[in-house]
């Protein structure tokens, strides 16, 4: 990596970075307070301008490429990973099944042993030794790994039309667009607000 980016190393890319690293430092001893000291800070503003536009080229060139591969990288493997993560859903949902069918038949032969103690047949003693053994295991081993049976709390949206509006997230992009057209939206305002806008000659 650092070999690669040796070879943007260049005189103009060192020229830049003086040039970065002196901007901020020219940009906030700058001081208008006549016509000429606005031509100065033109003059500085597209010379800011045409090191960005530099920087980014040079940004660009490397890291372009890396994005190609990124790009086919998550083309070729996102296919595979999906298969497997439904191919894993589908084994741990029917681990669950399994598992709830478990816990009904314990269910059923807990109420078997309850039924044995108040009908006198065995002590209680020996019904709590049973019920240790009836419960299902919450954690199951083999050769090839461990599972844990957990239970975990899932938040679900019952009526979206209910949620307090603290709890609402606005979509700027899309308010801005529509504001923008002319069109009225409550609670929303247009203001005019004054930039510079700067060009290079």
């Amino acid at each position: 990596m650092e070999n690669e980016l040796t070879k943007f190393d260049d005189k103009e890319v060192a020229l830049v970075k003086r040039q970065a690293s002196g901007s901020i430092n020219v940009a906030q001893s700058l001081m208008i307070e006549n016509t000429k000291d606005l031509e100065k800070a033109i003059t500085l503003l597209s010379k800011i301008k045409q090191a960005l536009k530099i920087i980014k080229e040079k940004k660009e060139e490397f890291t372009e490429p890396a994005r190609e591969i990124i790009k086919s990288a998550r083309d070729l493997f996102k296919p595979l990973e999906e298969k497997c993560m439904e191919a894993e859903r589908i084994v741990k949902s029917k681990m669950v099944e399994f598992n709830d069918k478990e816990e009904i038949k314990a269910i059923k032969e807990e109420e078997k042993v309850i039924e044995k103690v108040e009908a006198g047949k065995i002590t209680p003693q020996e019904a709590s030794e049973k019920m240790d053994k009836i419960a299902p295991e919450k954690t199951v081993e083999s050769k090839g790994g461990k599972i844990q049976y957990k239970k975990i709390k899932e938040v679900v949206i019952d009526d979206e039309a209910k949620i307090p509006r603290e709890y609402l997230m606005l979509d700027m992009v899309k308010i801005r667009r529509v504001a923008l057209t002319g069109r009225e939206i409550i609670g929303v305002s247009v203001i005019e607000k004054k930039i510079v806008a700067s060009s290079n000659y």
